[in-house]
């Protein structure tokens, strides 16, 4: 609520049964409320207000039930009435229309405003929809304090994300840099903010959300291993560094052996049907042996042993059938790294 400004003539306690002033009446009303436990946001009027208020307050001995009442009427009434509301300082209009504007004018009334400008997120939202790939292409050329402020306003799992891709001794030193960070401005905040918000913005729109590793990747995932097997091979030949980073983004029914810790299999296993396990390790071709082997060599020995019986007793799996049923294995542990119930190792190399 709005209280009434100090050109009023303070009050003193009006004759009995006389009326209460506007002012007064915001003190009873910010009392209750207070009383009641809210907030009213008293911290943002200007300090003479807050002194006024307090003074007010002191004043007001006891208001009688009648009083009260008609007050809370008329303090109903008058939120009733008002349609909307305009906040009257420019600072907060800037804060309100900050992800709006464009960054040059939010980067100039900033400045205009200086201790006064009231920053909001905008730039931090737009910069922090950024993959991590993203977020370490902007970084490269920024200081360490930039890059611990930056990793400061993303979430934790961004943040971790986003150190894993950086190389280990440039990690370390964004680390140590969180230590001059402690006495950072808002507004220094807001202007890193703006900068890093520009620079994303000056860059040429891309065609595609994914850069083109992770498309290959999600294509061969959803391969036939013979096709799969196929593009990487050839893709090794050709553009060898190029296979190395889509092998890391593919996963398969085969690379279960590589990448997966033994102690989490069986995790996996207890989140899947008995015959899809089954079907997948019956029609597993013979160059996956060691993928067979590896999976019952990461449970229990009855276990394993009912499995190898049910392999002996059923007919072969056609090829259809087999990669259904891997298809759901690898689905699965896909799922588990999703909700960070596991951790894929790294390919070999």
């Amino acid at each position: 609520m709005t209280y009434q400004p100090t050109n009023v003539p303070a009050p003193g306690l009006p004759p009995s049964g006389g009326p209460l002033t506007r002012r007064q009446k915001a003190a009873v009303v910010i009392h209750l409320l207070v009383s009641g436990g809210a907030d009213p946001g008293l911290r943002d009027l200007p300090p003479d207000q807050q002194r006024q208020l307090v003074d007010d307050m002191a004043r007001l001995r006891f208001i009688d039930r009648g009083t009260l009442a008609d007050i809370i009427a008329e303090f109903s009434a008058e939120l009733d009435s008002i349609g909307l509301h305009f906040p009257r300082d420019r600072a907060k209009v800037l804060a309100l229309l900050e992800s709006q504007l464009s960054l040059d004018v939010v980067d100039a009334m900033t400045n205009e405003l200086g201790n006064a400008a009231l920053p909001g997120s905008g730039p931090w939202t737009k910069i922090s929809e950024l993959d991590a790939a993203g977020l370490k292409t902007m970084i490269e050329g920024e200081s360490d304090e930039v890059c611990a402020v930056l990793l400061s306003k993303l979430p934790a799992t961004r943040a971790a994300e986003l150190m894993q891709l950086l190389p280990p001794e440039r990690a370390d030193r964004i680390a140590a840099a969180f230590a001059k960070t402690e006495d950072v401005t808002p507004t220094a905040v807001a202007q890193i903010g703006i900068a890093l918000g520009r620079e994303r913005a000056s860059r040429k729109p891309v065609a595609f959300a994914t850069d083109g590793v992770q498309r290959v990747g999600n294509i061969l995932n959803a391969a036939t291993s013979g096709v799969r097997r196929a593009i990487l091979d050839s893709l090794e030949a050709t553009h060898p560094d190029f296979a190395a980073r889509v092998r890391f983004a593919v996963f398969s029914f085969e690379n279960i052996a590589d990448r997966i810790s033994p102690r989490d299999l069986p995790k996996v296993l207890r989140g899947l049907d008995g015959s899809v396990i089954v079907t997948a390790l019956a029609g597993a071709a013979d160059d996956m042996a060691e993928v067979v082997d590896f999976i019952l060599g990461s449970i229990s020995k009855r276990m394993a042993d009912q499995f190898r019986e049910e392999i002996g007793e059923r007919d072969p799996p056609t090829p259809e059938e087999t990669e259904l049923a891997m298809s759901e294995i690898v689905a699965m542990i896909r799922k588990m790294e999703d909700d960070g119930e596991l951790t894929l190792n790294a390919p070999e190399g």
